[in-house]
């Protein structure tokens, strides 16, 4: 295969993770339990080499504890955020001979369910990147658009559907086929698949299917009938066998198990936990975990042909806000 003009920035090919301080959670009854959360995804990004970048809100008084203990090497931005999700108001990227190019999309807060405006701005502040594509109106997020550097990129309509208040599933397609023809990526796969139990993106492709490298990829699987995301995951696979035999570029489909110990429920309300909500590096993979398969899950995990260094990470304080490890991060 040739080798493409212009490559899409896959995470599994990146170095560089930018999270966003969780200080609009302060008043959180888990906010400490949040906060964890980050200390333990930058010590392992730290001890793995990763480059960081932090963005705290402007007039923050620091929180000594939680910087002081960090790498000192972090970068620092200053924005103040409506939310933690950057990975899905954060733009999309690829590469030219021009250098990192950014992919414009709007943010409104999973249909306006929380407040948005601050986040959806945040792109028009990234001028390090050269900008070709601004999609204003369309509610496109990035955890939504899951890509290979090889050039393929898979989405779930389902989401486009709910999330777009202004326009169609159809009418949101046509930008990234427009997209396709215009960066000339090969092949673009939709999947139209309901969401996970608590789910409140409806249906984000990064809890579903995620490349762990250019050719081969790993899902969302359940064997077990009485799990409650069962038949989401029959009908995943599915349809992800029908994208196999059509890719040229996709070589093999791994299924990553669920069943009730991965059902994270509180106060008789469900929360999205899926283990494909990872954190994926050059050279690391941080798998989310909940209490019931904590000890468990880097061990079942341990067949996947994945050449990185594993762990595993509690992300039940993330959940409570409805996110996990691959939302409240960016691979850039």
């Amino acid at each position: 295969m040739e080798k493409l003009d212009n490559k899409l920035l896959a995470d599994y090919a990146s170095n560089h993770i930018v999270m966003v301080y969780p200080a609009m959670h302060k008043k959180f009854l888990r906010f400490e339990d949040m906060k964890k959360i980050y200390s333990e995804v930058s010590n392992i990004l730290s001890s793995n080499n990763v480059h960081q970048s932090f963005i705290i809100p402007k007039e923050y008084n620091n929180d000594v504890n939680f910087f002081n203990n960090m790498n000192p090497n972090i970068k620092i931005i200053e924005y103040n955020c409506d939310d933690i999700w950057i990975r899905d108001y954060y733009p999309k990227l690829y590469s030219s001979n021009e250098g990192l190019n950014k992919i414009d999309f709007d943010f409104n807060g999973y249909g306006e369910k929380y407040p948005f405006e601050n986040d959806n701005n945040y792109k028009y502040t990234l001028n390090m990147y050269n900008s070709h594509f601004n999609f204003k109106g369309y509610v496109i997020e990035g955890g939504n658009l899951e890509f290979s550097s090889k050039g393929i990129v898979i989405t779930n309509k389902n989401s486009f559907i709910q999330n777009n208040h202004k326009h169609s599933g159809d009418e949101v397609l046509d930008k990234l086929i427009f997209l396709k023809k215009k960066i000339s990526f090969d092949e673009l796969f939709t999947l139209e698949i309901e969401p996970i139990k608590g789910d409140d993106t409806n249906g984000h492709v990064d809890n579903l299917v995620r490349f762990i490298d250019d050719e081969n990829l790993v899902y969302f699987a359940s064997t077990d009938k009485s799990y409650i995301n069962y038949n989401v995951a029959k009908e995943l696979k599915n349809q992800l066998n029908f994208i196999k035999k059509k890719s040229k570029i996709i070589k093999n489909i791994f299924p990553i198990f669920h069943d009730d110990r991965d059902i994270f429920c509180d106060n008789d309300k469900y929360y999205p936990y899926s283990k494909l909500n990872f954190i994926i590096t050059t050279n690391c993979i941080l798998f989310p975990s909940i209490t019931s398969n904590h000890l468990s899950i880097v061990d079942d995990l341990r067949d996947l042909p994945i050449l990185k260094k594993k762990y595993s990470i509690n992300c039940e304080a993330s959940l409570l806000e409805c996110g996990g490890l691959h939302c409240l991060s960016m691979n850039i």
